[in-house]
């Protein structure tokens, strides 16, 4: 047997494993979610009423369906693709059991002591008619200001079981909570903040 033959004989053998491990030709997900949403929305026809849904289906997704039979040709299969899809409309997705994805469990609510609330609304106050203040700035001296009573608030979260990223977080988010707060009461009840500055540092 000349190298030639040899070479032939392995191609011909690696195509027929190729096919061969094509052993289930699978629909494009889009096809399926189609077909399952066919499949539970006539799941309790009669035979003869559903058989009239599916032809009306066909016509509707005529593109879909026309497209989907050339990729299955195209990888090789053989069979019908029509019956391929009315089969596992039929008996499969109108079986299978829609998965409910479970409810995502709560972040447990993070409460800070009032102790550094107050300390927070005091700082704002003070602070908020300057030209120059923002709450991501305000925030910087609040903490440098603040360095000992932040220490204890952290202390006292991570005994409860809070981790740092969270604490870190939290504070800040506190502190520009505050500040809105603050600012839509101020606005909502016309007080003024300049007087109630001038009040908080005699």
């Amino acid at each position: 047997m000349s190298i030639n033959d040899k070479t032939n004989k392995n191609d011909f053998n690696m195509n027929n494993k190729n096919k061969n491990n094509i052993y289930r030709y699978n629909f494009d997900e889009n096809v399926m979610d189609e077909l399952s949403t066919f499949a539970k929305l006539h799941q309790y026809n009669e035979r003869k009423e559903y058989k009239e849904s599916w032809k009306l289906w066909l016509e509707e997704n005529n593109d879909m369906v026309k497209k989907e039979e050339d990729r299955l040709k195209n990888l090789g299969y053989e069979g019908d693709a029509l019956d391929k899809m009315y089969k596992a409309a039929r008996y499969y997705f109108r079986k299978k059991p829609q998965v409910k994805n479970e409810p995502k469990q709560r972040r447990k609510y993070i409460s800070m002591e009032q102790d550094i609330i107050t300390l927070m609304d005091e700082h704002i106050y003070r602070n908020i008619v300057a030209l120059d203040y923002t709450p991501s700035n305000g925030y910087s001296e609040f903490c440098k200001m603040n360095i000992e009573s932040i220490k204890i608030e952290i202390k006292r979260m991570l005994e409860i079981g809070i981790n740092a990223d969270d604490i870190s977080s939290k504070i800040k988010k506190t502190y520009k909570n505050r500040y809105f707060i603050i600012s839509r009461n101020a606005k909502e009840d016309n007080l003024d903040l300049n007087e109630m500055c001038v009040t908080l540092n005699n």
